[in-house]
Order: C-alpha cells, then structure tokens, then sequence
C-alpha cells in the first residue's frame, strides 16, 4: 500500500492549459526500459541464439563471440589482412583479422588464436575499452576500483581497462564487493556490458541534501564536495560530452562553514564542480528569499523552482527558473526543477510568507511539453521531493513515486531529496534516484539512447559512494574548501564545555520520546527565557556530540538553523496537545523535545489519550485523571514551531508569541560556557531523567 504523505496544494488552474497528451510523450520506450539486456541485445541484432530462440545466457561468452558482436555493433573498422593463425574457421577470419588490425585482441601465439576460448570479466573489460579508446591504453581514475574488495589483486596492468570499463557503464559500481576479474563472463553478464557499446550514453550525477557539508566527514571517511568534484571527473573522463550533474536541493543550510557565509562556500564548490542544474530545497528559505535570490545570482547553473508561486498572482515567481536545457553528448536534455509541497510545513513560515508550493506533477506535463516543442530530445526532473523504500519491501514510495506515477510519457528519469534516504530503482519503468544527505553519497543514473532513433532503450539507476580512497579528489574545488576553513577555524575550535560520555539526538522510547541534547537544549532555552516550560522539535537537532570536548562547531553541527526563542502563555490543554503529538499514520507521538515537566504516558492507549499526568518541576500538576489545572503556564519554544506550521504541531499556532532576540544556537553555546566556567562537567549518564516516564515500565 502505497505509503500516505502530507497533503499537497492543487496546481493553480489559471496558471496551467495542459497540452496534448501527444505533446509531451517522453522518448523513451518504457516497454524496453526494464527488458533482459540478452533479449535487448537480440533485438538489436548483436546477440544470436539458437533457432529455438535459447539465448544461452548463463554460457561463459567466447572469444571469437566478443568479435561477433562488437562487428555487429559497428565497431570493427580496421583493414583485413591475412592471418598467421590456423585455427580461426573461414567464417570468421574477416572479424578476427579487423579486430587484430584495431589493436583489440592478439593471439596466444603466432598459429594460435583459440576463437572459442572463455573470456574472463578482466579479459573482456580490455577489449571493451580498446574498442571504445581507438586501441589506446586509457587515462583515467583507478580509484574507482577500489570500491570492490580484490581491488589490490587485479593485475597492474588491467587497472586501467577494467576501471575504464566500469566508469563506462560496462559493470556497475558495487561497493563491498568483489570484482572477480579472472571470472568467466556469462552471455547474460556480456549483453549488460554491451549496453554502451550499442547505445549512447547520458550520466546523471546527482547529490540532494547537501546542507552545506562541503567538508570530508573525518568520523565516516567519507564526503565534501572535492570527493563529489573527484566522482564528476572520473566520469567525465570516460564521458565528456554526456555527463550531467544535478542537485536536489536544500543546499547550503547546515554547517558552520555554509552558515558563516550565507551558503556562499557552498556554491563556490557547485560552480567549481560545474553542476548543470539544482532544485529548490525547503531551507533554501531559512535566510529569507533576499538570500535565496543572491544564491541564485551567484550560481554558474540554474536553481530552479518550477512549483514556487506568488499566492496573489497565481502566477510563478520571476527569480526562480523553472527549467533548463542543456546539451550534452548531441543530445537536447530539458531539465525541470521541483520543490516539495511541504516546503511551507518543514521552514519558517514567514520566510515563505506570500508563496505556494503546488503538486508538481501537473506542471511537469505542462513544461516537459514546452520543452519537446523547443527540441528537448529528454526531460528529467531534479526536485526535493522525498522518497524512500517501504520497510517490507523493495517498493518506491513518497512524493517521488507520486510524480513518476502520473509522468510516464513524459518524463524520462527524476532526482528526488528532503528525506535524507537512500532511494533507486524504478517507478512506472522511470528511473528514480535519491542519494541520501550530506555528500555522503551521490546518485547515478543512466539512459542508454537507441543511436538512430533517439528513443531511450534501457535505464539504470544507483547510488555511488564518497567514501575515501574511490576517487581522486579535485584539487580546485578542495582548495576553495580549505580557503573557507582557514576563515572559520578559530571560531569552530572554541571548547565550550566537556562532557564525560556522548550526547545524542536518539529517542529515549524507540522512535519517540526524550532525547539527551534534546533534554538539554529545553533546559537552555527554559533557562534563558526564564519560563516554566520550554518545548524543542527533534527535527531542529541535526547531530550528535563526542564524548569529551565539546567545541563551538560541535554546537552548530547540532543546531545549525538560526531558529529563536518565542514566549507566551499557553493552557494545560494546549500542553497536553503538544505532548501528544501530531497524528501521523496514527503512530507518531510524543516526538516533542521539552524541558520544565515530568510527564507520564501509556504508549499502548490511543491517541490522544496517552499522556496520564502532566507536572511542573516544581510540583504542581497541570493534568491527572482527566482534569485540568485552570493556571496558565510560560512557556518558550522555537520560532519555527510558533508557527503552528512546523512539523505538524498546528496547537502552537493557537499561541500569540513574543519574539526574543535569543538564538537557540547561541544561547545553547552560552548555556555550555556558563558549565565550564563553573568547572562543571556534563555527566551524559544522567541528562536523560525521569522527566519521561512510561507506566510499562
């Protein structure tokens, strides 16, 4: 069953006339997208079979085979000469004579060619690349080919081949694996090879939710835009002319090296890299839309927001493009951009004061139309729409799949973000890709293009890993890092405070409940605002802390939104409201992050009945058995949630607050600092206490 998200804006009617289905028809042949690449192959007329039509795929593939099939393809172009060897049958001398003369393939020896010799995966990878190359050994990344395990067994000199091979789309990119070159190479393995061989080829190279971490994570060995610069090379270098390279938004919002500069650090990398194109992510607001159009300025691509519109024109707005076209390999690529219609749900409300976020999918038609009637030989769409795998299966769901359920016909590929998870594979035979969050992993998908007809025959679709060691990074873009590093080094190394054990963001009740810095950023800001109940939302705490020191970066990897405290009055009622939580697929409760009360719930009772008491510190109740107390309590919260539009939580917006120039960030710093000067320091052991309490236990 297809997983429920939140509920979307209808697309304005005015600002749409939609087009003649006919109109918008992707190139792409969706009843071949997903066909066996041996039948693929067949039908292309460079695998044959027996009569009976057995393609004999799992037999090892043959050498005089490889020859076969490369002729078929159009690749054997060299002179014909007479041959030295005696074992080559008559009917295939030609073939064996022009792939000697290409410099593909020599013999074993003089008199020996072994036409139905078994070719090893290491084998074929050389012949593929030499056929691809012109007969040249092939500059390029070896990195690559330390994604797979027997990388250090392979032979010095098949590095180059195999991992032109793979960067080629020959062999797909398994980290974790072995590549096991001196495995016989099936047919059915062969024909998937083959792909590029008979197609052209378009790479998408995709990131989404970078949040500003233009750093390599030290702790996971992984990421930072010069490793995502060093991937977008070491493709390039196979496919220079085909190669795209998109984002799906939420940019530059997250780090103390984005934040400090307004997400400017970030774009510098962007534009270093060369992206082709990026969507509008829901925290492309936090800073307001004066910045987001000064990020714009600045991008060397268009960051484009095809469903962002002015409420009182119905009518999208004029600072952000909706799309793009780019050429690449001969190829016209329209490229449409999206941001989820939960932007106005999951940032600031009155940063996106006056705009609507409509269902993209109408749009989509509309503008995919647009762009095949200006030549566009695909469209694809990079969008911060969020999907993910259902827990018991492999099915796609989310705002992702809804698009590409209503697009088949015309759209060709999309680019998803906004859940921070790893997503790929195919929906409605349209590959989806999304490449789960702060560079720590980038998606690939690729379009294999019948040559002749321009129409999409097969398509795949990956994710890539930033891990250390699998690329090259690029030297430009990790200097315009370190130069951005240098700026903030001194303000990031301040030690605030200490603690003697790990602070984290976990759940004290599985998927719910209290967490230690959630319990310790309420306590900060009831502190600070001298109120009696303080309440934090858990989305708005991005990191855990190490044990030990604890530094001013380490503060601002955990809040890094410029939220502020609000105040007011709020009632028992409203209290208990919020304890509840929102009702999400009617099992998400009490996700709510406070300070100032000790609470006691029963998970097992419904909704909206499972908080039994609810008490101030300082003894007094608000609720027990059913009855309210009549007092009011202060109370501070987050700008954000004050809203009542953030994450759900609409009781907050039942409050008249009072803004405070308090930044949570800061004073959270503060709260830490006012430790160490005390010679506190923080026992992680008991930050979670008993202000949470479930009667099962």
């Amino acid at each position: 069953m297809k997983k429920k998200v939140l509920a979307a804006l209808v697309a304005p009617v005015a600002a749409l006339s939609l087009l003649g289905a006919g109109q918008a028809e992707a190139n792409t042949n969706f009843d071949m997208v997903v066909k066996d690449p041996a039948e693929l192959m067949r039908d292309q007329g460079i695998l044959l079979g027996l009569p009976n039509g057995d393609l004999k795929v799992n037999d090892a593939l043959q050498r005089v085979e490889l020859l076969m099939m490369l002729d078929r393809a159009g690749k054997l172009e060299g002179s014909k000469a007479k041959l030295s060897f005696t074992d080559v049958p008559g009917k295939y001398q030609d073939v064996v004579s022009k792939a000697v003369q290409s410099k593909l393939v020599s013999g074993f020896t003089k008199q020996s060619f072994k036409p139905n010799h078994s070719l090893t995966k290491g084998q074929f990878a050389t012949i593929f690349t030499l056929s691809e190359t012109g007969g040249k050994v092939p500059s390029v990344d070896l990195s690559i080919l330390n994604n797979y395990t027997d990388a250090s067994k392979i032979p010095t000199y098949l590095k180059p081949y195999i991992a032109y091979a793979i960067l080629g789309g020959a062999f797909d990119v398994e980290y974790g694996k072995p590549f096991e070159y001196e495995k016989e190479i099936t047919r059915a393995e062969a024909s998937k090879a083959f792909k590029p061989v008979v197609f052209d080829v378009i790479d998408f190279l995709t990131t989404n939710d970078i949040h500003g971490n233009i750093e390599f994570n030290e702790k996971y060995q992984n990421g930072g835009m010069a490793i995502i610069g060093g991937l977008v090379n070491a493709f390039r270098s196979v496919n220079p002319d085909g190669t795209v390279v998109v984002d799906g938004g939420d940019i530059f919002q997250g780090t103390l090296i984005s934040n400090s500069f307004e997400g400017a650090s970030t774009f510098d990398t962007m534009n270093a890299i060369q992206y082709d194109a990026a969507a509008i992510g829901n925290h492309e607001f936090d800073w307001g839309v004066d910045v987001l159009k000064d990020r714009i300025a600045q991008a060397k691509f268009p960051v484009m927001g095809a469903n962002v519109y002015d409420e009182k024109t119905n009518k999208r707005v004029d600072w952000a493009e909706p799309y793009t076209m780019v050429e690449k390999g001969g190829y016209k690529i329209g490229i449409i951009g999206f941001a989820t219609p939960q932007t106005p749900a999951t940032t600031l409300a009155t940063h996106v004061e006056g705009l609507s976020f409509p269902t993209p999918a109408p749009i989509a038609k509309e503008l995919a139309a647009e762009l095949r009637e200006k030549g566009a030989d695909f469209v694809i769409v990079t969008s911060h729409l969020p999907g993910e795998h259902a827990k018991d299966s492999d099915e796609i769901i989310g705002e992702l799949t809804d698009l590409a359920m209503e697009s088949k016909g015309s759209l060709d590929a999309i680019v998803g973000g906004h859940s921070h998870k790893r997503v790929s594979g195919h929906v409605n035979n349209i590959p989806v890709v999304e490449a789960q969050s702060y560079t720590a992993a980038m998606g690939h998908i690729q379009l294999f293009i019948d040559k002749k007809t321009k129409q999409v025959y097969s398509s795949e679709s990956g994710i890539l890993e930033t891990k250390v060691g699998l690329t090259k990074e690029d030297d430009a873009v990790a200097g315009i890092v370190s130069g951005y590093q240098e700026q903030v080094k001194e303000i990031a190394a301040e030690v605030v405070s200490k603690t003697t054990g790990d602070l984290t963001r976990t759940p004290s009740e599985g998927k719910y409940g209290v967490s230690q810095l959630g319990n310790l950023i309420s306590d900060a800001m009831m502190q600070k605002a001298d109120a009696q109940v303080a309440f934090q939302n858990i989305g708005g705490v991005r990191a855990n802390m190490e044990g030990g020191d604890i530094t001013y970066g380490d503060v601002f990897s955990v809040i890094p939104f410029d939220n502020y405290n609000v105040v007011s009055e709020m009632t028992p009622q409203q209290i208990k409201m919020i304890l509840e939580g929102p009702l999400k697929d009617g099992s998400n409760f009490l996700t709510i992050q406070y300070g100032g009360l000790k609470v006691v719930f029963d998970a097992e009772r419904a909704h909206g009945d499972r908080i039994l008491s609810v008490t101030l510190n300082d003894g007094t109740s608000l609720y027990k058995d059913g009855k309210f107390s009549e007092s009011k309590v202060k109370v501070v919260t987050n700008n954000f949630l004050g809203t009542g539009e953030g994450d759900g939580f609409d009781t907050f917006g039942e409050v008249e607050w009072t803004s405070t120039p308090d930044f949570q960030r800061e004073l959270f710093a503060d709260y830490f600092r006012a430790m160490k000067a005390a010679g506190t320091t923080i026992d992680a052991s008991a930050v979670l206490d008993d202000r949470l309490i479930s009667v099962k236990k």
